[in-house]
C-alpha cells in the first residue's frame, strides 16, 4: 500500500502559516497493540497536529507503528539519525524496549454503545469496541440477526426493530447503516431522546445536518460525524480549520473512493464493468453502487461540508452531478470525479473533469480523497486519505468515540 499523508499538506500554491507554526504532539506509543498506537496518532493528526511518535515495547516497533498507520492512510516518515524531526506530518523515532506503563484507569460506567449496522464500517468498530473496557456494547441493530457475518455479533446482542434498540437504553448510537431513510430516522429518534450520535452515514446526515445539529443542541445531545465524508481522511477537520483562519471561497474535492478506483482502471485500458467488479471485490463498492455512480454520495458529502465551512444549507437535490457508467464520455487525460461548491458564482456540481499537472488530484491512489479549500486571501488547505475501506473508516468512527468517552 502507498501512505497518504494525511495532515494538512502544503500545496505548490499554498501560503498559509508555515509548518513550524502548526503545533506538534510528542507521543509515547506502546507497540504491543498497533492498532491502538495508531489511533492515538491518527487523533492527533486529524486536530491538524505534526506528530513525533516514540515507538516503544519491541525491537520492530517502529516498522509495526507505520504498517499500522499506512493500514488507515496515516503517511509517516522515520527519520535517520541527525535528520530533522518536525517536519510535516508524522515522524516516528525508536523508543525503550519496555513499553511505557500507561495502562487508563477503568471507568466509572462503561459508555453503553448501541451499534447500528454491522456491515463493512460496523463490522470494523464492533470487534474494538468489545475489547474496550471503557464500552458496553448493549445491541447491534442489523437486518437479518440469522445471517452469517464476518465478524461474530455475540449471543443476544443482535436485534431488527430499531426501537427494540433504543429501549436498551445506550449512551451513544453508533450509526453505520448503508439506507438513508433509516439511519436518518434513527439519528433523530436517539438524538430526541437525549443519545449520543457518531454516524458515518453520509446520505442521512447530509440530508438534514442543520436540522439534526438543532435537534441535538435542543435535547442536550452530541452528534459526530468525522466518518460520513472522506472515510479515514479528516476532510471536515481540515474544512473546519480553514473557516477558523478566514472566509473560504471556494472547496474542490475528490470524494468517492469507488469512482477514484474504476477512473484509474479506466486510465489504464481497463473496462468499466471488470473495474466495477474489482472496486466491489475491494470492498470499495457496495453491492448497489448507483450513489457512488451518479454522484449522489459525492454531492451528500460536498453538503456536509458547505455546512461546516460556510454555516449554510446546502440541499443535495440542487447540487448538478454527471453519471459514471460504461457509456459515460469522459475528458481526454487523467479524470478524476470532482465536487466543486464556488461561494462567489453560487454554483456547485459533481463532474468529470481532466485534472492532468493538478498536484493534489491527479495522482490519487485508488480508494484516496483529498480536498482544496482556498481562502479569500488566497491561503490554501489540503488533505488527502483513505477514502473508503473498513479500516480507515471505522477508525474515523472509532476517534469520535474516543472524543465522546473523553467528554464524560
Amino acid at each position: 500500500m502507498t501512505a497518504l499523508p494525511l495532515s494538512r499538506t502544503p500545496a505548490a500554491d499554498d501560503v498559509s502559516s508555515p509548518v513550524a507554526d502548526e503545533p506538534v504532539a510528542l507521543l509515547q506509543l506502546d507497540l504491543s497493540d498497533p492498532v491502538e498506537a495508531a489511533s492515538a496518532v491518527y487523533r492527533q493528526v486529524r486536530r491538524g497536529r505534526r506528530v513525533v511518535a516514540v515507538a516503544c515495547g519491541r525491537a520492530d516497533a517502529s516498522a509495526r507503528l507505520a504498517e499500522a498507520l499506512d493500514a488507515i492512510g496515516v503517511g509517516a516518515i522515520r527519520p535517520a539519525p541527525g535528520d530533522a524531526l518536525l517536519g510535516a506530518g508524522v515522524a516516528i523515532v525508536a523508543g525503550s524496549a519496555a513499553a511505557p506503563d500507561r495502562s487508563p484507569a477503568p471507568p466509572d460506567r462503561p459508555l453503553r454503545i448501541a451499534l447500528a449496522g454491522c456491515g463493512v464500517v460496523g463490522g470494523g468498530v464492533l470487534p474494538r469496541l468489545l475489547a474496550d473496557p471503557r464500552f458496553e456494547v448493549v445491541g447491534v441493530l442489523v437486518r437479518d440477526p440469522d445471517k452469517a457475518r464476518d465478524v461474530a455479533i455475540p449471543a443476544g446482542l443482535a436485534l431488527s426493530d430499531p426501537a427494540a434498540l433504543l429501549a436498551r437504553e445506550p449512551d451513544v448510537v453508533v450509526e453505520a447503516i448503508s439506507d438513508a431513510s433509516t439511519g436518518l430516522a434513527l439519528i433523530r429518534a436517539a438524538l430526541s431522546r437525549g443519545v449520543d450520535v457518531v454516524s458515518a452515514n453520509k446520505q442521512a446526515v447530509g440530508g438534514d445536518l442543520p436540522g439534526l445539529t438543532a435537534l441535538a443542541g435542543n435535547a442536550g445531545a452530541r452528534l459526530l460525524y468525522s466518518a460520513s465524508v472522506g472515510g479515514g481522511a479528516p476532510l471536515i477537520e481540515t474544512v473546519r480549520r480553514a473557516a477558523a483562519q478566514g472566509s473560504i471561497v471556494r472547496m474542490e474535492a475528490v470524494l468517492n473512493g469507488t469512482c477514484n478506483f474504476i477512473l484509474n482502471r479506466l486510465a489504464e485500458g481497463g473496462a468499466f464493468d471488470d473495474a466495477l467488479t474489482a472496486a466491489r471485490d475491494a470492498g470499495f463498492a457496495e453491492e448497489d453502487p448507483t450513489a457512488d455512480l451518479t454522484g449522489l454520495d459525492a454531492a451528500a458529502k460536498l453538503a456536509i461540508l458547505a455546512h461546516e465551512g460556510l454555516d449554510r444549507p446546502l440541499r443535495i437535490g440542487t447540487i448538478a452531478r454527471q453519471t459514471l457508467s460504461a457509456d459515460a464520455v469522459l475528458p481526454a487525460g487523467r479524470v478524476r470525479q470532482i465536487a466543486r461548491l464556488d461561494v462567489a458564482s453560487g454554483r456547485t456540481g459533481v463532474a468529470f473533469e481532466a485534472v492532468d499537472g493538478d498536484a493534489l488530484f491527479a495522482v490519487l491512489p485508488d480508494e484516496a480523497n483529498a480536498l482544496r479549500v482556498t481562502l479569500a486571501d488566497g491561503r490554501v488547505f489540503t488533505a488527502t486519505g483513505r477514502g473508503a475501506g473498513r479500516r480507515p473508516t471505522a477508525e474515523s468512527v472509532w476517534a469520535d468515540l474516543e472524543e465522546l468517552s473523553e467528554l464524560r
